[in-house]
């Protein structure tokens, strides 16, 4: 079966690369804890201590960035991002950025809205732009991805993704576009795994974004607690946190971390030593009942 969302090939079509252009990843590193395939969120990071957690972010590995129209930070992505990049700490060709539109008020306004969020930012294109799913979108799903298709061939956007629509709704959108989806944005953690979408996602080669990997937004238990978790944690000489993020990746999935902490980024990205065995990824699933 082929691993879904080759990372290799797909950022290859999109910065018109070859795999020999690109030494930081090996095929054989797919999905691989060791792979910094973890991408850092930015929409908690709302104070001035931004660019600070972008550059040290970057400067540990991280080269995914999450962004969203709700974030209150765009006039800090806007300074931080051209000094790192004048300052020789990454290029604009090693960052993969992605953005959610998650407040779609008018489909006739969205390609201006995204051109507005690009410039704010200072940036000429997003990587990735997500849509979150809405009435809205739901009543003309077919309007809003020839837009999207629009500003691909346009190049403001090199790839689109979709967040919180069904299985069914996804399928629609795979029949209608010239362009296809490249992810799904969806909550994914050890007590919200479903095994439907996953399993669609890795059929017709989606990447799922994996959001709040490491805890569970409608409850108030703690993963990083968890017997399991913190047990294998000790068995590998990590932390709990780095168990969840090596469980998210191991199952092909990429987790979008956030954090205001400069000590935890390090935590988030340094996974290169943790592997876990089938035997400690299935007592993990059994937290949803999922082995």
């Amino acid at each position: 079966m082929a691993i879904a969302h080759d990372i290799i090939k797909v950022l290859a079509n999109i910065f018109d690369y070859n795999e020999a252009s690109m030494p930081q990843y090996a095929a054989a590193d797919l999905f691989n804890p060791g792979c910094p395939l973890v991408a850092l969120g930015t929409s908690s990071n709302n104070n001035e201590s931004l660019g600070e957690i972008l550059k040290f972010g970057i400067q540990c590995g991280f080269r995914v960035l999450n962004m969203s129209d709700e974030d209150k930070n765009a006039h800090l992505i806007r300074l931080t991002l051209p000094s790192l990049i004048a300052g020789g700490f990454v290029t604009r060709q090693d960052l993969f950025i992605s953005f959610k539109i998650a407040k779609l008020q008018n489909i006739r306004q969205l390609e201006g809205q995204i051109r507005e969020h690009l410039k704010k930012r200072n940036l000429t294109y997003f990587d990735l732009l997500i849509v979150e799913h809405s009435s809205l979108i739901e009543n003309d799903l077919f309007k809003v991805w020839k837009v999207l298709e629009n500003l691909h061939l346009s190049r403001s956007v090199r790839n689109m993704g979709l967040s919180g629509f069904s299985i069914q709704q996804i399928k629609y959108i795979l029949s209608v576009a010239v362009i296809k989806p490249f992810a799904v944005q969806a909550l994914f953690n050890p007590l919200a795994v479903n095994l439907e979408l996953i399993k669609f996602c890795q059929n017709h080669d989606l990447l799922l974004f994996a959001m709040s990997p490491l805890d569970h937004q409608k409850s108030n238990k703690r993963l990083q607690s968890e017997s399991v978790v913190t047990r294998i944690a000790h068995d590998h000489s990590v932390s709990p946190v780095q168990i969840l993020l090596a469980w998210a990746i191991q199952s092909q999935t990429l987790p979008v971390v956030q954090t205001s902490n400069i000590d935890h980024i390090k935590e988030n990205i340094m996974l290169s030593d943790v592997k876990l065995s089938e035997s400690e990824m299935e007592d993990i699933n059994r937290l949803s009942g999922v082995s």
